[in-house]
């Protein structure tokens, strides 16, 4: 590692990067499920309006 130019953490470092890895995450999960939720509430009118696009329905009747 010296070789490289590379040193060996501290306790507290590591902690520290440890803690900012699972913030992340977190913030990461976060805006997945923020996205699911999302589609999820547009889903059955997406499906909807590719089923009436696809057999032509007229939406004005």
């Amino acid at each position: 590692m010296h070789e490289w130019g590379l040193r060996e953490m501290t306790s507290s470092e590591l902690q520290l990067r440890g803690g900012a890895e699972k913030k992340l995450l977190t913030t990461i999960l976060e805006k997945v499920r923020n996205l699911i939720d999302t589609i999820m509430d547009y889903l059955p009118n997406l499906i909807k309006g590719f089923k009436d696009g696809f057999l032509g329905i007229d939406m004005d009747k």
